[in-house]
């Protein structure tokens, strides 16, 4: 079955209601939202429909949909809306990098502190000196627990003894392809927290490789500010690394 418009919509407003929310998205309330003249009746087929092509399940004790992680992949290749940061936000990024930039390890971990801040999220960064030397820079940890996918004694555990174990962490990164990568659920190894996503972006240093950047998180992430975020930062931190005599931020376009 192919997925019209109409179904588009829907389900883009569900997945970005469940963001929003953490809270199952019923027909009445997307009917609301939606605007399309469009009966409660009516976007309940749809969303019956979508269930049955697997973008949406339907937990037991709501009568609300929740965005599998199917939908979110449709909603990062297709219908999220790319974020834009403001200035004020692109000016704190480039002070932060360009403030200490002749100490590289110094700046990895404070590009990841404020990532972490910006997204309320656990971020990491790494720093491969060479191909045998590669450290892992983690921040906000104990952000991920304001989340409510991340509440339960189970899934605390699972977070925790995740990023305990950091040589299979920083390996699992390390792995990842060059560019902007957005892995979501299941798409992830079996190692890493069920029901988190990953994003992460590389960064370079006279034209190689020297690490990644990213965050880890519920697969009901904001990805298109996560994204725009992160994209940013790298974009920035290879800027930085290239400028010589001295210039700062404020010498840099934003």
């Amino acid at each position: 079955m192919e997925l019209s418009e109409r179904k588009l919509k829907i389900l883009q407003a569900i997945i970005s209601d469940f963001i929003d929310g953490a809270e199952p998205v019923g027909s009445r309330s997307l009917a609301y939202r939606l605007g399309l003249n469009l009966s409660p009746a009516t976007i309940r087929n749809e969303m019956a429909d979508l269930e049955a092509m697997g973008y949406l399940y339907h937990p037991h004790t709501s009568a609300g949909r929740v965005p599998t992680d199917r939908a979110y992949r449709l909603y990062v290749n297709r219908l999220m809306e790319k974020y834009e940061l403001d200035q004020r936000e692109k000016q704190r990024i480039r002070k932060t990098l360009y403030s200490n930039i002749s100490q590289l390890r110094q700046t990895i971990q404070e590009a990841s502190e404020l990532l972490s801040e910006i997204t309320n999220l656990t971020s990491f960064a790494t720093l491969e000196e060479d191909s045998r030397d590669i450290s892992l820079f983690l921040q906000g940890m104990t952000r991920i627990f304001a989340h409510p996918e991340y509440s339960t004694i189970e899934q605390a555990r699972s977070f925790l003894e995740m990023v305990d174990d950091r040589d299979t962490l920083q390996n699992t990164i390390a792995e990842r392809p060059e560019g902007l990568q957005v892995t979501i659920g299941t798409e992830n190894p079996v190692r890493i927290t069920p029901g988190s996503s990953i994003v992460t972006a590389t960064y370079y240093v006279d034209g190689r490789l020297i690490g990644r950047l990213g965050v880890i998180g519920p697969t009901r992430m904001r990805y298109g500010e996560v994204t725009s975020v992160i994209e940013y930062m790298t974009d920035n931190l290879d800027k930085a690394f290239k400028l010589e005599n001295g210039k700062g931020p404020d010498d840099t376009e934003g």
